[in-house]
């Protein structure tokens, strides 16, 4: 039986510059295209991540607790425990490395860390890296893009809701 469709891929293919033999047909890139919190906490670091999500500062009620403006309908209630993509709550904050979310509600997300809450003032914006970039894509109508701190462009998120 010929083959018309010989698909090949998958984040860790593309990370470590495996050769794309002949023959193939179609490439799955994964979360190569954006990495996202999970993969970069396998290789080490967060300057391969594309996508972020922006929050706001919305609250600091306790000494150690933050609450921003974005939750699992902009985060997703995913999480990754185990093994080498294993990474500590539900997004990593991409100007504090070492600083995770630990709780998500429908609108809301938590961290408490103490010397975070510190640094940070409501009404400050933070980037979200989050744990796995894949469904967040499918959760906003537009991706925007931004160069030097500055929006270039605003693109739709074309496949956003097409999963039936």
């Amino acid at each position: 039986m010929p083959c018309e469709a010989v698909s090949y891929g998958a984040t860790p293919t593309f990370m470590n510059e495996v050769p794309i033999l002949g023959g193939i047909t179609e490439l799955r890139p994964g979360t190569f295209i954006f990495m996202d919190a999970s993969q970069a906490h396998a290789v080490g670091t967060l300057t391969h991540c594309a996508a972020a999500v922006l929050a706001t500062v919305i609250s600091r009620p306790t000494a150690e607790r933050v609450i921003l403006d974005v939750g699992a309908k902009g985060l997703t209630m995913q999480r990754r425990s185990e093994g080498v993509c294993a990474t500590p709550g539900h997004g990593t904050l991409l100007e504090y490395p070492g600083v995770h979310i630990d709780k998500v509600f429908d609108e809301h997300a938590i961290i408490n860390d103490a010397a975070f809450r510190e640094k940070v003032r409501v009404g400050e914006r933070v980037r979200i890296i989050p744990v796995h970039i894949c469904p967040v894509c499918n959760l906003y109508e537009y991706a925007y893009l931004v160069s030097g701190g500055e929006v270039i462009d605003r693109l739709p998120v074309s496949a956003r809701g097409k999963l039936q």
